[in-house]
C-alpha cells in the first residue's frame, strides 16, 4: 500500500493538470464578441450646391392714373433653379447659414382688362432670385428651418388703352421670407421642400399713350420648390 501511494498521488496530479488544461482550451475558443462602436450623427456643417424646381403664382396689381378702376394679373408659372450656400451646426443643434438661389420662370404671361373701360394689361415675370439667412433645427437627419432676406424680380408688360399702347419693363429688389424642411438622404445628398413670400413694393412706368402717361405696377409671389443639394 505503501508503495501504490506515491503511484496514486502522481496520477491525481497529472489527472488534475489534464483537466485544467482542457478548461483553458475550452474558454480559448470562446469567441470574442466585437468592441460597439457607436455610429457618429449627421452633422450639417459645410458647404452645399444643388437645383430648385417648383411653381410660382404672384399678384399683379396695375393701376392708371385718372382712371378710378385697377387691374390684377397673375403672373404664374413653373419654375427651374440652383443654389448654394453654406450651413453651420452648433453644439446645441441650431444650425444657421446663409445661401443665395436664381431661377426662370416659365409661361406666367398674364392677361388682365380694366373694368368698364376699353383696356387690357398683360405682364410677365421672367426670372428672379434671392440671397437668404437660414436658421434651423437639426434632428438628426432632418433640419426645419425659416429663412429670411433680399429678393429681385425681373418683369415686363404692357399697357394697351383706346388710341395707344405702351410697354414697361423692370428688374426690382424687395424682401423675402419663408422656410422649409431638409433631409439628409445620405452624408452627401440631401433633399428639400422650401415655400417663399416675396414683396417687390410698387413703381409707377413711364407709359405715353395711356390715360395719365403711367402704369403703376405692384408684385408680389408666392414660390413652392422641391430641392436636391449636393454638400461638401
Amino acid at each position: 500500500m505503501r508503495k501504490l501511494t506515491p503511484f496514486l498521488v502522481g496520477a491525481g496530479l497529472m489527472a488534475a493538470g489534464a483537466a485544467s488544461a482542457a478548461d483553458l482550451s475550452v474558454r480559448r475558443s470562446q469567441p470574442v464578441a466585437p468592441a460597439f462602436t457607436p455610429t457618429m450623427a449627421f452633422n450639417w456643417t459645410g458647404g452645399y450646391v444643388g437645383v430648385d424646381a417648383g411653381y410660382q403664382w404672384g399678384n399683379a396689381r396695375l393701376r392708371l392714373p385718372g382712371v378710378p378702376t385697377s387691374a390684377s394679373t397673375d403672373p404664374s408659372g413653373f419654375t427651374l433653379g440652383g443654389h448654394a450656400g453654406y450651413r453651420y451646426q452648433f453644439n446645441n443643434n441650431m444650425v444657421a447659414g446663409a445661401e443665395v438661389r436664381g431661377f426662370a420662370n416659365f409661361d406666367t404671361r398674364s392677361n388682365t382688362g380694366y373694368a368698364a373701360v376699353a383696356n387690357t394689361s398683360r405682364i410677365e415675370n421672367q426670372w428672379g432670385g434671392d440671397a437668404r439667412l437660414t436658421l434651423g433645427y437639426a434632428v438628426g437627419r432632418f433640419l426645419p428651418y425659416i429663412a429670411g432676406g433680399v429678393a429681385l424680380a425681373d418683369y415686363n408688360g404692357n399697357t394697351t388703352f383706346v388710341g395707344g399702347s405702351s410697354a414697361f419693363s423692370d428688374t426690382r429688389a424687395g424682401w423675402t421670407i419663408g422656410g422649409g424642411l431638409a433631409y439628409a438622404i445620405t452624408d452627401n445628398l440631401v433633399t428639400r421642400l422650401d415655400y417663399s413670400y416675396s414683396d417687390f413694393g410698387a413703381k409707377t412706368h413711364s407709359t405715353p399713350g395711356v390715360p395719365g402717361g403711367a402704369t403703376r405696377v405692384r408684385l408680389d409671389t408666392h414660390a413652392v420648390r422641391a430641392g436636391l443639394s449636393y454638400k461638401f
